[in-house]
């Protein structure tokens, strides 16, 4: 079974897939105990800040649904109890300073309650 999901990083990456078909596959890899990535949960978190940046710095053109979709699915990886379990362990995630900014410059900071025990590292 592995071996179906084995390209789905490729897939998120390529310019060629289409971004509603980008977000289902993170939805998927991020609940899938049969999709294995390394720092699986690292590399979602990266790839939906990555998404989120280059559209408000205007470097791609995202759909607005799927901009909420990428809202939404954010949202839903900083309450999953998946990414509690994984910081628990004493892992981190690792929170780039350019997503930061779009907290900060889009007001979306005062939507999202993190958990106290919460530890994220800003670079």
């Amino acid at each position: 079974m592995a071996a179906i999901y084995s390209d789905i990083h490729l897939k998120l990456k390529s310019p060629r897939t289409p971004w509603p078909e980008k977000l289902k596959l993170a939805r998927f890899a991020w609940i899938s105990t049969q999709c294995f990535l390394p720092n699986k949960e690292q590399v979602l978190f990266d790839g939906t800040s990555h998404a989120l940046n280059c559209f408000y710095n205007k470097k791609v053109d995202v759909p607005s649904e799927v901009v909420e979709g990428l809202w939404a699915y954010l949202d839903d990886i900083l309450h999953s109890r998946k990414l509690h379990n994984v910081l628990s362990q004493g892992k981190t995630i690792s929170l780039r300073l350019t997503l930061a900014q779009v907290f900060t410059s889009t007001s979306v900071l005062q939507e999202f309650h993190l958990d106290s025990n919460m530890k994220f590292h800003l670079y």
